[in-house]
C-alpha cells in the first residue's frame, strides 16, 4: 500500500485540535460566568391595593417603599394557645403602626390557626428592620417560640 503524504494528515489533525481548544474554552467560560452570577431573588411580598403585603415566606427579606406607602404583615397565629405576635423592635420614627387585627380561621374549627395582620405606614426616608415575636406576653421573652424580621429601605 502506498504511503500517504505527511501533509495530508496534518490539516485535519490541526483543525481538530483547534476546534477542541475552542470548545473547551467556551465550556470553561460558560461555567465560570454561571458560577460567578448572583442568584435571582424574587421581590419580597406582593402588591395589593397599593400596599406591600408580606407573609411568613418573606422572613429576613428586604423591600423598598416610598414615604407614605403602607406595609401589611400577615402571619399565622393561634391565640387559643396563649401565643400571639407582637412587635419586638422597630424605629417608630420611620415606620408607624396603623393597626393590628386577628382573623379567625375560615373553617371555624376551635383551636385552629387564624391570621394576625399588622398594618404600617412609612413616615420618613431611612432604613429600618421590623422585628416581631410570637410569645405569651405574661411569660416574658423566654416564652418566644418564633421570630420574624423584615427590612425596609424607605425612599423619598
Amino acid at each position: 500500500m502506498p504511503a500517504m503524504p505527511r501533509h495530508s494528515l496534518r490539516r485535519p489533525l490541526t483543525a481538530s485540535i483547534i476546534l477542541l481548544t475552542l470548545l473547551t474554552g467556551s465550556l470553561v467560560a460558560g461555567c465560570a460566568s454561571k458560577k460567578d452570577a448572583k442568584p435571582v431573588t424574587p421581590p419580597a411580598g406582593t402588591r395589593e391595593n397599593g400596599m406591600l403585603v408580606v407573609q411568613r415566606a418573606d422572613d429576613n427579606r428586604t423591600a423598598e417603599l416610598r414615604v407614605g406607602e403602607r406595609l401589611k404583615v400577615v402571619l399565622p397565629e393561634n391565640p387559643s394557645t396563649g401565643y400571639t405576635w407582637a412587635i419586638d423592635e422597630t424605629d417608630r420614627r420611620l415606620l408607624a403602626l396603623d393597626g393590628t387585627a386577628y382573623d379567625e380561621p375560615a373553617d371555624g374549627f376551635i383551636g385552629a390557626r387564624g391570621r394576625r395582620t399588622f398594618t404600617f405606614s412609612t413616615r420618613q426616608p431611612g432604613e429600618v428592620t421590623l422585628k416581631l415575636k410570637y410569645w405569651r406576653f405574661w411569660d416574658g421573652d423566654g416564652s418566644t417560640t418564633e421570630r420574624y424580621a423584615f427590612a425596609l429601605k424607605i425612599i423619598p
